[in-house]
């Protein structure tokens, strides 16, 4: 039965591209695959995207710490997982390498990269095509002749591809990054009045600079209570301008409230949006 729920025939592939999938942009881009569409041998992931504002499906931890990195960066302006390709184009790239085609029991399937990535670099637009692979995949020739299939597309199409693993994954960076993410908007907060938690980050950005010694920890409990907050309000506030990059602080060591208030920076000038 769950074979079944999975497989691929013209059927499912025809009613995809009815459905719009690996189409579109930003908000209105659907990928190919769903983590619904998908047997993971992983964890599957469903994460709210920054530069997208739509919901982003991911098949494994990889691809969503991946995913992470691509989001946090600034030059990045879309992300498209699952995005799927031309399968005429990839059946005559399988033939000129005389090897399989991508199948399943009843046809072949399209293809699908991974991420396809938008970035604006010195004012051009330039795109990047990342196969998210464990390293151990990588020593399978089944794995290798399909990688091989896509690079050779890409590589038609003008794209920069290459190959993301575990390896290529800075676990701090994306260990911090995850901690923030959620807190990029406010919106899910249930607040006294309109305005009320960015009001608050307006006064505790104010006062951070203050206080260089003290350990984060120690400052958000004295502004839970000097703002008459709920105990980790303050905290949460810190998340949130840091996800906002409205104060920065060292990325590649995981933040604790152990640190010092001087580890995190805050612009000099306090007229900047504390919140959005």
């Amino acid at each position: 039965m769950a074979r079944r729920r999975y497989a691929f025939d013209e059927g499912k592939i025809a009613r995809f591209q009815k459905e719009g999938r690996g189409r579109g942009r930003g908000t209105s881009y659907k990928p190919w695959l769903t983590i619904q569409d998908v047997a993971s041998h992983g964890r599957s992931h469903r994460i709210a995207g920054i530069r997208t504002g739509r919901v982003h499906h991911f098949l494994s931890d990889i691809e969503r710490d991946a995913f992470y990195q691509f989001d946090w960066a600034d030059t990045v302006t879309d992300i498209r997982e699952q995005y799927p390709l031309d399968r005429e184009y990839t059946r005559r790239i399988a033939a000129d390498l005389d090897i399989k085609h991508p199948r399943d029991a009843a046809t072949e399937i399209v293809m699908t990269t991974d991420f396809l990535v938008d970035i604006a670099y010195e004012g051009k637009l330039r795109q990047l095509a990342r196969a998210v692979k464990p390293a151990s995949e990588l020593e399978k020739p089944r794995v290798i002749d399909k990688l091989e299939i896509e690079r050779r597309y890409w590589v038609q199409q003008g794209v920069d591809w290459g190959i993301i693993t575990e390896r290529d994954i800075p676990e701090a960076i994306v260990t911090n990054i995850a901690w923030l993410h959620p807190y990029i908007t406010l919106d899910q907060l249930t607040a006294p009045y309109e305005g009320y938690y960015q009001e608050k980050a307006r006064l505790l950005l104010r006062a951070l600079p203050f206080h260089p010694a003290i350990t984060l920890r120690q400052f958000c409990l004295a502004m839970d209570q000097q703002l008459a907050m709920h105990v980790g309000d303050s905290l949460l506030l810190v998340r949130h301008l840091l996800a906002r990059k409205v104060i920065s602080c060292p990325m590649d060591t995981a933040i604790t409230d152990a640190w010092p208030l001087r580890q995190f920076q805050v612009p000099t000038d306090e007229s900047r949006r504390a919140s959005g």
